[in-house]
């Protein structure tokens, strides 16, 4: 009997022990119960009876992973503006998939509004996302002057040229859709006012178009679907600029309507200054004084249809009407055996576009499994004269007109199945162009020619994605067919283009703990001959001369990175490596004769092998001040031929400090360093520039008012070293867009809705982007 109480105590003690050191996991999700909208950094937290055992955050998909070995009686689901929940654990039936369904507090949500002061970012697998909020730096700008702000994009104010880790080839998109315009012109266009946010894709999935060498940039435009009607008047001046515009809305529940409007008009005041030394002993020098005046009419209007809770149908029409002239005398001087002259061009661009969208989205019972169609036709008229004079005496006179129809289709659906899901789809863009050009030389008659280029790209992929603990996998495969055919009648040449090719992706993500989580991606690129290569008419005049390559290669490239992010009450850091191989690179190439004629064209040159690191730190010094530090370094080993350089770099510091003054004053200084960076054929000098920017709100918050000051000191010219086989070229710029300048901005919320009702869920889908 003894020995029986003996083995009978030893099994219950341990079966007690077990009991206690077994591990208890929940994994869920947290929604709004209205509009079922995740709601990320949410509290979940453990208790036993009144004692707190443990407790997480939602992630940024509203998604928590809770872990305990403690007895424990509940868990309480919180977060700002909702009634806390409280769910028992004896009633929680299957811990794996707990979903939280949280009702909102109405009663405060109608008396806060809170608009983030700062821009925030997100790490997604495949992608990150930069919020762009309410930046004292970005009051007032273009879209281009708000990626200068952002660390993780390289852009150069004065050329409007963007790169991402170090090379340009980056794919430009608004709302996942290509444009016909360049991208400088096409982000000059765009308000930073109108960007609700930009996702920055170096390692794009299967899902995107595989155009785009270094990456793709998303910009994802505002669309206002606020409950009841709202109006915001918003205007900015400053040196030699202004911009006035509107955004409003009306909703009503079933039907929104959206418009938003604006118009600017800017002039600029540029100088350079280069000198040329020839090998052979000869001198050219010229000072050029750039005028620039510039005015860009938008407007965008849209209807969104809510067929019921699960099905949306919006459609959308933007019109932007573009025009800017230049006026440029270069004084020569110091020319080998020629006395000193003027040389004068007169020139303006005009650009008319029309975008028509029309999106249908359906969600079904299972979160995460939806179908989605978009289309979207682009019309758009670009003319471009051009007149030259030598000392008041003519030269020449070039008209080019160009027609660009682009169409763009995409059908997406995914399905998922409990931690694995597929997703799959298709998509075709086709573009037509027409281009004509009237050219008059002195002397000589009048000539007429054409080019006429179609293209058409038919994409289909599939992807699949699976979670397990703590981990995510990505995979998926694109292929995609291409095809142009092309017409010069200057040479009589007929090209037709013919590609098919195949683009793995690959993405993993681990998620330490609710502080740390790691990201690795793999993708296969490719940049195609395409009509800006091709095309041999692009305007130039006696001194430069524009070479198309028909022969042009695909280029290709394979990218492998690795991310980190920590995120921590008051820390936040940001950090990525990178590999890139490009073979065939599609090469810019320089050549100047004797006589001083700069012959520019595309060739392919060669390989290049690209390494980079790229770190954010962003700290709360205090309850008023944040700081932020951004440093990247890029290297590139290029074995390319005929190069003077094959040691490439470039890096630049940002250092950003955002100062809470009061309840209703904030200020921002911002100063950026870039060093010494060295391309193919050309270094530029180290330069810096200090920024600083003050906000002030009035009338409840209504009235924001908004002053930034550029380049302080005025000292951020650009010094550029071209060094050829033939001649050394010294050149100055002062571009007067990133030199010493001053933004003041006005805006004001004349009617905003206080109805005691949530916003549906704020749709902004793009195939080659985010899908939310």
């Amino acid at each position: 009997m003894r020995l029986t109480l003996f083995i009978v105590f030893i099994i219950v003690s341990n079966s007690l022990s077990f009991s206690q050191s077994k591990k208890n996991i929940y994994r869920g999700v947290v929604k709004d119960a209205n509009t079922f909208e995740v709601i990320p950094f949410a509290t979940v937290a453990e208790y036993n009876d009144k004692t707190l055992i443990n407790g997480v955050s939602t992630n940024e998909d509203g998604e928590f992973e809770l872990e305990s070995r403690k007895k424990s009686t509940h868990i309480e689901i919180s977060f700002i503006g909702y009634q806390t929940v409280s769910l028992d654990i004896t009633a929680i039936e299957q811990p794996q998939s707990v979903q939280i369904n949280l009702e909102p507090i109405y009663d405060v949500l109608d008396e806060v509004v809170i608009a983030s002061e700062k821009t925030t970012t997100q790490l997604k697998i495949d992608r990150k996302i930069i919020n762009l909020g309410a930046d004292l730096q970005q009051s007032g700008t273009s879209a281009l002057e708000a990626f200068d702000q952002l660390p993780e994009i390289q852009t150069d104010l004065g050329t409007g040229s963007i790169s991402l880790r170090g090379a340009g080839n980056v794919r430009i998109l608004v709302n996942g859709k290509p444009s016909p315009l360049n991208t400088a012109e096409l982000l000059e266009q765009i308000p930073s006012s109108y960007i609700d946010r930009i996702e920055i894709i170096t390692s794009p999935s299967a899902r995107n178009d595989a155009n785009g060498l270094s990456g793709i940039i998303n910009i994802l435009l505002k669309k206002n679907i606020d409950q009841g009607f709202n109006l915001s008047l918003n205007s900015s001046v400053g040196t030699k600029r202004y911009l006035y515009g509107l955004d409003t809305n009306y909703n009503l529940s079933n039907i929104n309507i959206r418009l938003n409007a604006s118009d600017g008009q800017r002039n600029m005041d540029s100088e350079q200054w280069i000198n040329q030394r020839y090998t052979n002993g000869n001198t050219r020098d010229f000072y050029a004084p750039h005028d620039f005046n510039g005015r860009v009419s938008r407007i965008s209007s849209g209807l969104d249809f809510f067929l019921n809770d699960s099905q949306v149908l919006s459609f959308q029409i933007d019109h932007t009407h573009d025009f800017h002239s230049f006026y440029n005398n270069t004084f020569y001087s110091n020319v080998t055996n020629t006395p000193d002259f003027v040389y004068t061009r007169n020139s303006s661009h005009t650009h008319k576009t029309t975008d028509y969208n029309v999106n249908y989205r359906a969600n079904f019972a299972k979160e995460g499994h939806f179908l989605e169609v978009d289309y979207n036709l682009t019309n758009n008229k670009n003319i471009l004269p051009a007149e030259d004079f030598e000392e008041s005496v003519f030269i020449s006179r070039e008209e080019q007109t160009n027609i660009n129809n682009l169409h763009a289709f995409a059908l997406d659906y995914q399905l998922p199945l409990n931690d694995f899901s597929v997703e799959g789809g298709l998509s075709g863009n086709y573009r037509a162009l027409n281009s004509s050009r009237e050219l008059e030389l002195s002397g000589s008659s009048t000539t007429n020619d054409f080019f006429e280029y179609d293209e058409y790209i038919v994409g289909l992929y599939i992807q699949t994605k699976f979670t397990y603990r703590k981990w995510n996998w990505q995979t998926g495969l694109r292929y995609e067919y291409f095809n142009s055919k092309s017409i010069n009648s200057v040479t009589n040449q007929e090209l037709n283009l013919d590609f098919s090719n195949l683009f793995p992706t690959i993405h993993l993500s681990y998620v330490l703990n609710d502080h740390n989580t790691f990201a690795s991606g793999y993708s296969k690129r490719i940049s195609r001959p395409n009509f800006r290569n091709i095309n041999p008419f692009q305007i130039g005049n006696q001194y430069f001369q524009w070479n198309a390559n028909p022969g042009l290669k695909p280029e290709f490239s394979d990218n492998i990175e690795l991310n980190y992010q920590y995120n921590q009450n008051k820390l936040k850091a940001f950090l990525s490596v990178f590999y890139r191989h490009r073979k065939d690179v599609i090469q810019w190439v320089d050549n100047i004769d004797e006589n001083g004629v700069r012959n520019v064209s595309f060739e392919n040159l060669g390989s290049r092998n690209s390494y980079g690191i790229e770190s954010t730190m962003q700290y709360n010094m205090s309850n008023f001040w944040n700081a932020q530090l951004s440093a990247n370094y890029y290297y590139t080993d290029a074995n390319q031929p005929n190069v003077t350089w094959d040691n490439l770099y470039s890096s630049n510091i940002i250092f950003k400090n955002t100062f809470k003054l009061s309840k209703t004053i904030s200020s921002d200084i911002t100063y950026r360093y870039t060093p010494k960076n060295q391309s193919i054929f050309h270094f530029t000098a180290p330069r810096n520039r200090l920024d600083l920017a003050v906000r002030t709100k009035f009338l409840d918050n209504k009235l924001v008012v908004n002053l930034r000051i550029i380049d302080v000191f005025d000292q951020n010219l650009r010094d550029r070293t071209l060094v050829l086989s033939n001649i050394t070229e010294k050149e100055t710029w002062r571009f007067q867009s990133q030199t010493f300048g001053w933004l003041f901005g006005l805006t004001y919320r004349i009617f905003q809705n206080s109805e005691k009702t949530r916003n549906r869920k704020k749709r902004n889908y793009s195939h080659d982007g985010s899908t939310d």
